[in-house]
């Protein structure tokens, strides 16, 4: 299973003044915090962080029916930049679960899974209009013909769409936006009400991944995107389809 919260700075008085709420953080990540000296970065990385220990403390009582303090879950951050979990005070087994966090817009954006050898990468986006340069730059000759294809009052969100998908497809492929974007091609389905829609993805065999699945939906003005990718130790293993399921009290941008 997969399971996802998106949280907002107005959910904690605490965020919106780049303050971390009470018993939130280790005494790592207040050092690492401390590091922090842009009011907007201090914002954004704790909003990240709330959204990912909120959810994962929801899943810790969903399995185990207690709720643990939100700094015995620690998360550190790998080299590549993806974010790790870790535990204090007797939840070891989270150590075993991936997570991936997005913040855009004040806006933060969190998918967790349990399933053994599955990566998530996530992806939240404001909806606006791109420039037919931003287009042509970094999608492919399919991804432009299909917003070519899209009547223009649809267009930012196709576009918006496709952009998030990559950004997801790369977070969860541990690669980032340190190769071309055009070596994934993402073609996002019809968009569903109050539901996750699949994209098609194709990857560039030099990528050398395996994208198992792909998902978008439209909340409010915002674009999220979810994609699983197997692990390096799990590359040549058949992997379940998983779903994909909202857990906690998130807001509704």
């Amino acid at each position: 299973m997969v399971y996802w919260l998106i949280q907002t700075l107005a959910d904690h008085p605490a965020l919106a003044c780049a303050e971390a709420p009470e018993g939130m953080l280790s005494i790592g990540e207040q050092v690492r915090f401390q590091l922090l000296k842009h009011a907007k970065r201090r914002r954004d990385w704790l909003l990240g962080r709330w959204t990912a220990k909120r959810l994962t403390a929801q899943y810790i009582e969903t399995i185990t029916g207690r709720r643990p303090a939100l700094s015995d879950i620690v998360i550190t951050t790998d080299p590549d930049g993806a974010p790790r979990l870790h535990s204090r005070n007797g939840y070891a087994f989270i150590n075993q679960l991936a997570i991936s966090i997005s913040h855009s817009h004040g806006y933060a954006f969190c998918a967790l899974t349990d399933v053994p050898g599955y990566r998530p990468g996530v992806d939240i986006e404001y909806i606006e209009q791109r420039h037919p340069a931003f287009v042509s730059d970094f999608f492919t000759d399919a991804e432009i013909e299909r917003v070519h294809r899209t009547p223009p009052l649809a267009q930012p969100l196709l576009t918006t769409a496709i952009w998030s998908a990559k950004e997801a497809v790369l977070k969860s492929i541990r690669r980032g936006l340190t190769v071309d974007t055009r070596c994934i091609v993402c073609l996002p389905e019809e968009p569903v009400a109050d539901g996750w829609s699949p994209v098609t993805v194709m990857c560039s065999p030099e990528l050398n991944a395996t994208v198992r699945c792909v998902w978008w939906r439209q909340i409010g003005r915002f674009v999220l995107t979810l994609a699983t990718a197997d692990s390096e130790q799990t590359t040549h293993v058949t992997v379940p389809i998983v779903e994909v399921q909202r857990i906690g009290d998130g807001v509704s941008p």
